[in-house]
């Protein structure tokens, strides 16, 4: 799935929410990650004048508890990887 403008939260939830993915990031990194969660509140530095954004909220143990966040800025794509699920 590309990540552009016009995906929604939802559109990723229902596709990747605690499941392993393949995330293609826009700066060329591959990340295998386990996706958690979304948020529409996520800030890169958690600075009060910073601007939130869309995230996923992800991990690398498969945990449903716990994760760390990527802005959708900064994601090109995201597809399942198909050797974990």
């Amino acid at each position: 799935m590309k990540i552009t403008t016009q995906i929604s939260l939802d559109d990723v939830l229902d596709n990747f929410e605690r499941l392993w993915t393949i995330v293609h990031m826009k700066d060329g990194r591959i990340l295998n990650l386990y996706i958690v969660d979304v948020d529409d509140e996520f800030q890169r530095n958690d600075e009060e004048d910073e601007s939130e954004l869309k995230a996923i909220v992800y991990n690398t143990t498969g945990s449903n508890s716990y994760g760390n966040g990527i802005a959708f800025d900064d994601i090109d794509s995201i597809e399942l990887d198909p050797d974990k699920n």
